[in-house]
């Protein structure tokens, strides 16, 4: 019974970061388009550049949660940063505002063009249900991340999968501008990354569960490159539109799929900027102004969101992501030291006791 309810909660804390970083943008296939298709092969060079980053920051964040018994993101931030803890969490502030506002405006965006229904009718919806949770606290999130990311995964698969064609394939292994795809690929890793970075310390994720999360990651954007290898598209939403060569059907089901998407990130951020702002202090107010916040800034638009802010987003992540590896590889070291000096000291002390013992021997003798 046990072992049931360990393997459950695995599978809630995999689902978890996975709907920290998989949201509409990524489901659309506009983050995937403005970060990786353009560069051909050079795509899966950035996309190889996206998924060692990801193993790198996932694999030295927990080794240095458990070396200094950190228990959660706000004491791991004050014992990295110290002093530019408040610069760290400004910084993530920024990325959290900017992807709520843009899963908002993409359902404004998917409501406005393919429905008709009125406008910020759902976001005004989408946040209402965003605060209750809020509200109900990590629990009910993670609940809700179980259903739906593994509904969403399933759709964007089938999807791609549907959608791949040898010319696609053909284009894909065209070389062009390599340096520019990693650069685009780490920008789509840091700034997906900063909003994972609070659902870690949620989470007891082991080292198996973690590279499971990448792989998932690497294999839908695979997916997504081999689609648009041999495809332009301007729309903000080019996997929908490609949903319906599915059938028509499908091309309702990845519409719900979207919603899903979107509202998983979306509870994720908010969740994560409340913890900033509140300090886990239980508030009504905080949970209110943080949704009031996010549906203002959803007025700039969803494509000005993807194409241009997620973008500025990115290079402010990349900025913290150094700054933290950095500061990460000086604790280190520190740690290091205090270990070696405390082993050394441990040595001296044994060979006092040994040369103490031998003169207690001799004076015996």
């Amino acid at each position: 019974m046990r072992s049931g309810n360990k393997l459950w909660s695995t599978i809630v804390d995999y689902f978890l970061i996975l709907s920290a970083i998989i949201g509409v943008g990524f489901a659309s296939g506009k983050e995937i388009c403005v970060f990786f298709f353009e560069y051909e092969a050079g795509s899966l060079i950035g996309l190889m550049a996206f998924g060692l980053l990801y193993i790198y920051l996932f694999f030295i964040i927990d080794y240095i949660r458990k070396k200094c018994a950190l228990n959660s993101y706000s004491e791991f931030n004050t014992a990295i940063f110290g002093k530019l803890c408040k610069f760290s969490e400004i910084v993530m502030l920024i990325n959290f505002a900017i992807t709520s506002a843009g899963m908002l405006a993409g359902a404004e965006y998917l409501f406005e063009t393919f429905l008709g229904i009125g406008y910020k009718i759902p976001s005004i919806i989408l946040s209402i249900l965003t605060l209750l949770l809020l509200i109900g606290g990590i629990d009910k999130i993670k609940f809700v991340a179980n259903l739906i990311i593994p509904i969403m995964i399933a759709v964007i698969v089938i999807n791609s999968i549907s959608n791949i064609n040898p010319e696609n394939v053909n284009m894909a292994i065209t070389v062009k501008n390599s340096t520019m795809a990693i650069y685009y690929g780490l920008l789509f890793g840091v700034n997906n990354f900063v909003a994972a970075l609070p659902v870690l310390f949620e989470t007891k994720l082991k080292s198996k569960g973690k590279l499971a999360v990448i792989l998932s990651i690497c294999l839908i954007i695979l997916l997504n490159i081999l689609v648009f290898a041999s495809n332009s598209f301007e729309t903000d939403m080019p996997m929908f539109e490609l949903s319906e060569n599915v059938s028509i059907w499908f091309y309702y089901i990845y519409f719900a799929t979207l919603l899903l998407g979107l509202f998983s990130t979306l509870m994720i951020c908010s969740y994560n900027t409340k913890k900033i702002i509140s300090k886990d202090k239980k508030t009504v107010f905080v949970p209110i102004l943080i949704v009031l916040f996010n549906l203002i800034l959803s007025n700039v638009g969803y494509g000005f969101i993807v194409k241009y802010l997620y973008v500025v987003s990115g290079i402010i992540s990349g900025i913290y992501v150094i700054s933290l590896i950095i500061l990460i590889s000086i604790k280190l070291i520190k740690l290091s030291r205090i270990k070696h000096k405390i082993q050394d000291s441990k040595k001296g002390k044994n060979s006092n006791t040994l040369s103490s013992t031998s003169v207690d021997e001799e004076e015996k003798n």
